[in-house]
């Protein structure tokens, strides 16, 4: 039997709020290649996030625009990506994709995360050609310290921040950090389109880099100057897309509601914290707490379901 309070049962725009955006693509007989739809709805990114529209590369999914932003900026193919152990399985795949060797250590147990100080202290006999740094169920991350981190070390950051999609934008400060950040728009996510991806930049000589690597590696010309995918997004995606901007303020004050009544019933529970940071001022699509060591986690999640309530761990 289906639970009563799933975890998550992702909700997009009905067909009917997509419908006019579908007739736009019909109209223009325009589906992908940067087609009018999806150049609207990059510029609604753009906005939404506080930057230009040059500085804002989408993508088909979040694991291809990690591995596009990875190829971009690694200093050589074939070296260790250091990344965090405590994350999904697609950062660990993106990074193979774009020809590095994932290296794994350990998260900060306060934040989830790790520190550039983690990095600094690693002692490896091969090179390290990129740093991985996950923004923890998409809590919003001290980009400056990785940005004086590279300044330090010479080892390029990408940071995925795939349900950063509200986070990031309150974090803002117009995205003065070097390092790409790569936003999630699967469908699980407080704003998605189904798949999807946005990438995020200051450099807009990196944006464009990153974007031929998820165009075949062509520039002005058809002529494929870099080893790229098709990564593109569709315009059947940036329709679905503009209709969630459509209706993003609503959106966005349901999870706020969700967010804030969720804080408020873990707080009445001894020996139950959040995930770090979690509500604070920025919503999410994923309710995560972490139980001390007196309580069992299988027994709570027995005991959830019997009641309705679907648990992952």
């Amino acid at each position: 039997m289906a639970p009563k309070y799933p975890v998550l049962r992702p909700r997009l725009p009905s067909a009917d709020k997509i419908l006019p955006y579908l007739n736009r693509i019909d109209a223009a007989r325009w589906y992908t290649n940067g087609g009018p739809v999806l150049r609207d709805f990059e510029q609604e990114l753009a906005d939404h996030f506080g930057v230009r529209n040059q500085c804002l590369v989408t993508s088909a999914n979040g694991t291809l625009a990690i591995s596009q932003a990875l190829r971009a900026v690694a200093l050589a193919a074939g070296g260790l990506c250091v990344m965090p152990s405590w994350t999904f399985v697609a950062s660990a795949a993106a990074a193979v994709w774009a020809g590095l060797e994932p290296h794994f250590i350990d998260v900060a147990e306060d934040s989830w995360t790790i520190s550039p100080e983690d990095v600094l202290r690693l002692s490896v006999e091969r090179p390290i050609s990129a740093v991985l740094v996950v923004a923890s169920f998409g809590a919003p991350l001290d980009l400056q310290e990785w940005d004086e981190f590279t300044r330090k070390s010479g080892i390029p950051v990408v940071v995925d921040a795939a349900g950063g999609f509200d986070a990031f934008r309150a974090q803002g400060g117009g995205w003065e950090s070097e390092a790409p950040v790569v936003i999630s728009l699967h469908a699980t996510k407080v704003f998605g389109v189904g798949e999807g991806a946005a990438i995020i930049v200051k450099d807009e000589s990196l944006a464009k880099r990153i974007a031929r690597f998820g165009n075949f590696g062509f520039q002005a010309s058809r002529v494929a100057e870099l080893p790229g995918t098709n990564a593109k997004m569709t315009e059947y995606s940036a329709a679905i897309g503009l209709a969630q901007f459509a209706e993003w303020p609503a959106t966005r004050n349901t999870w706020r509601r969700l967010t804030d009544a969720f804080v408020q019933e873990v707080g009445r529970v001894d020996g139950v914290r959040l995930a770090p940071q979690f509500g604070d001022g920025w919503v999410s699509c994923f309710g995560v707490v972490q139980f001390d060591e007196s309580i069992v986690a299988e027994e709570v999640s027995a005991f959830l379901e019997r009641e309705g309530v679907e648990t992952r761990q």
